[in-house]
């Protein structure tokens, strides 16, 4: 998200007062205390869900909405880092933005802009061109429940090391991180309709 942010930051500059804008939540205190489960679990995305909720502003037009309200897509990023990852749409609401990533990655492999590829046939791709029914307990829940689109970009299956003492920054594969990176940066561009 940081790089996304630094490599981008001339043209996010350009639309910063336009009505759709680019936000990053970094949430905390996703771990149970305990026991993983509904009551404990993912505080900090509970915490901020309920806030945005329940504070209410005048909106351009007059309407009275939430903060909430205001939030256009979700898009969670979670587990980003392992060699060859495996992501699926999870939500038919936000179908159309995950077609914008299988088609940027589509057209960066076409051009040969990735290191470290499954270029050979069959092409091993990161983004599915399928949906899947999955229930994933993640930061998103909170948005999920107050109805906001969510694209929740996690891969599955999940990395080997995922709450494992080996994982550490040691797993992360740098060359497929800039590789979802360049893909993320045209989603973001396509979706802020940033001429890059």
């Amino acid at each position: 998200m940081i790089n996304l942010a630094k490599v981008m930051k001339n043209y996010l500059e350009s639309i910063k007062n336009n009505d759709i804008s680019l936000m990053f939540i970094f949430f905390d205190g996703e771990e149970a205390f305990k026991e993983w489960g509904p009551k404990d679990s993912i505080y900090g995305a509970k915490h901020l869900a309920k806030i945005w909720h329940n504070n209410y502003t005048i909106f351009k037009n007059g309407e009275n909405i939430s903060e909430l309200d205001k939030l256009d897509l979700l898009v969670l990023l979670d587990l980003i880092g392992a060699p060859d990852p495996t992501f699926y749409n999870y939500f038919s609401n936000t179908e159309k933005w995950y077609s914008i990533l299988i088609n940027a990655e589509t057209k960066l492999a076409s051009l040969r802009k990735f290191e470290s590829y499954s270029y050979g046939q069959p092409t091993q791709t990161y983004f599915q061109p399928y949906s899947v029914e999955a229930y994933i307990e993640d930061d998103h829940i909170p948005f999920l429940h107050r109805d906001t689109p969510i694209l929740h970009l996690i891969p599955y299956p999940f990395p080997i090391v995922w709450h494992k003492s080996s994982d550490n920054r040691n797993n992360i594969d740098l060359k497929t991180t800039e590789n979802i990176n360049k893909i993320l940066r045209i989603f973001v561009a396509s979706y802020l309709h940033i001429n890059i």
